[in-house]
Formats: C-alpha cells, sequence, structure tokens
C-alpha cells in the first residue's frame, strides 16, 4: 500500500508533476527487481520498457487519484520528500520481500500478455476475462466463508467440501475471484477452514479448468504454498501437482527457485519434488 500510497499523497498535496518520474521509478524498480527481467535477449529488454509504460501509467492514475480528492477535501498538507520516502522504501522493502516470488510473475506475465493484446488490437473483454462480482455471488460467497468459519478449528476436507461444491452451483466459476480475497493472510489472520476451501473450490476439474483458461490456474496453491497450517501447505502441493500433471502453462505455476526457498523454510514436504519437475517443465 505504501507504494501506492505515495503518488496519491503527492497529488492530494498538490506536488508538481515533475515528481511523477520519480514514483515511475520507484514502482519500476520493485517491478524489475521482482522479475528480474534478461536484458541479454531482446524480449526481455522489451519486457522491461513495457513495464516502464506501465509504471507510469499507474503513478499517473494514483497522482490524480489524489489531486482529485483534493478538489473535494482540500489540499494534504506533506512535504515534497514524505510521500517519494514512503514509495521508495516500500519498493525496497517489496522488492526483497517478493523477489522470486511466482505470484508476481503469472501477474506481470498476464498484464505483459494484455498489453501486447492491445497494441495488436486484439485486447480481450475485460468483463469477460475478469468480471466483477454481482451481489449475488459476493452474497454467496460471503454465506459461504461464514459457514467455514463456523465449522470447527480442525475441519476436515470432508466437511469442508460439501461447502464449497454448494457454491460451485451457486456461482460458477465467478465466486472465485471474491473466495480468493477472503483467503489467505487477511488482518494479519489466517483461517485453516477458510483457506483449504479456496483450495477444494479449485480443485473442482470444472473450476480448475476455467481459471487454467483465464490464466490464474496456479494462483491459489500458491497462495498457500507459505501458509502456517501444513494440513492447508499439504492441500496446496497437492493441487499444484494435479496442474502440473494435466500440463498447466509454465507462466501459471511456481518459479523453481521460490520452491527452493520454500523447501528450505519447509524441509522434507515435498517442495524440492515440485521444483524438479518444474525445472523439468521449463527445460523441455
Amino acid at each position: 500500500m505504501p507504494l501506492y500510497a505515495g503518488p496519491i499523497l503527492s497529488g492530494w498535496a498538490g506536488h508538481p508533476l515533475a515528481t511523477l518520474p520519480v514514483f515511475a521509478l520507484a514502482f519500476l524498480l520493485f517491478i524489475a527487481a521482482s522479475r528480474r527481467p534478461d536484458l541479454s535477449d531482446p524480449a526481455g529488454i522489451a519486457g522491461l520498457a513495457i513495464m516502464a509504460a506501465v509504471q507510469f501509467v499507474l503513478v499517473a492514475v494514483c497522482f490524480g487519484g489524489g489531486a482529485l480528492v483534493a478538489r473535494f477535501a482540500g489540499p494534504l498538507a506533506a512535504p515534497l520528500w514524505l510521500p517519494i520516502v514512503m514509495t521508495a522504501l516500500a519498493a525496497v522493502v517489496g522488492a526483497l520481500r517478493y523477489s522470486e516470488n511466482a505470484e508476481m510473475n503469472v501477474f506481470l506475465d498476464s498484464a505483459i500478455e494484455e498489453l501486447e493484446a492491445m497494441k495488436d488490437g486484439r485486447a480481450a473483454d475485460w468483463a469477460e476475462v475478469h468480471p466483477e462480482s454481482s451481489p449475488d455471488v459476493q452474497a454467496a460467497v460471503d454465506k459461504t466463508v461464514a459457514a467455514l468459519r463456523g465449522l470447527p478449528a480442525n475441519a476436515n476436507v470432508a466437511m469442508i467440501d460439501s461447502i464449497v461444491q454448494d457454491l460451485e452451483q451457486q456461482t460458477d466459476v465467478a465466486g472465485f475471484d471474491p473466495f480468493y480475497d477472503a483467503a489467505g493472510m487477511v488482518d494479519g489472520v489466517e483461517d485453516r477452514r477458510v483457506d483449504l476451501g479456496l483450495l477444494r473450490f479449485v480443485a473442482s476439474p470444472y473450476i480448475r479448468r476455467r481459471l487454467v483458461e483465464r490464466g490464474e490456474g496456479g494462483i491459489a496453491p500458491m497462495l498457500m504454498l507459505n501458509a502456517s497450517d501444513p494440513g492447508v501447505r499439504s492441500e496446496a502441493r497437492s493441487l499444484l501437482a494435479t496442474l502440473i500433471d494435466e500440463g498447466a502453462p509454465n507462466a501459471q505455476l511456481p518459479d523453481p527457485v521460490w520452491l527452493d526457498e520454500l523447501n528450505a523454510e519447509f524441509p522434507g514436504e515435498g517442495y524440492d519434488e515440485i521444483a524438479r519437475q518444474r525445472r523439468d517443465r521449463i527445460s523441455a
């Protein structure tokens, strides 16, 4: 959040437009450190150029949002250096935290693919690929999450499956996005019942196939690979193994380097074998 808060605060405070390239550079450093494009390859250079363009657009949007707030709420009294320092620190911390994080790679691959499609006049319909959740879908997901949280803390998969299967019948794949938002670390707390619920929702062959078609086949298990609960990690690895066996695209699967780091953090849980499979797929 501080990464984006910097240009928002700067726009709100009415700082000069000359600050925009500074924010864009911080955004780009964060993304480049996370993505690590191969600058010896023309495709890597082109990718970095696209990243730079995306970051400048993001900065401009954030700055404009802050300026819009200033029109209605009045300008914010903030020194010129404060937003810049916030964004710079957030970029450094974020790069260290998410370096080699495969979920970030999946997001960037998807963003670059969409930009290239726009350039070629092949832009996908965003509403079709990533539809906004309708009130009915959101309500169904909220009901599902409440039901999961009402289970015993040590609820097993069989108890969870009956709940998420009902959600699939009610919402189809549209339930995934709000369900994903409710899982993982929320307000500093993980709930194994909700996390297992998301993984079991994606374990449905139909839902899994639809997510792969959307380019998001691996993001649910990758969210849970470093979960604090061993059972959640196990379920995430199982789902990931299924995606690998089914031939999910490499861009939707975790980076072997990250899997090596997870193997060091959770030795003996099988991350080394998944890393080996990923390297075999990549080199094939």
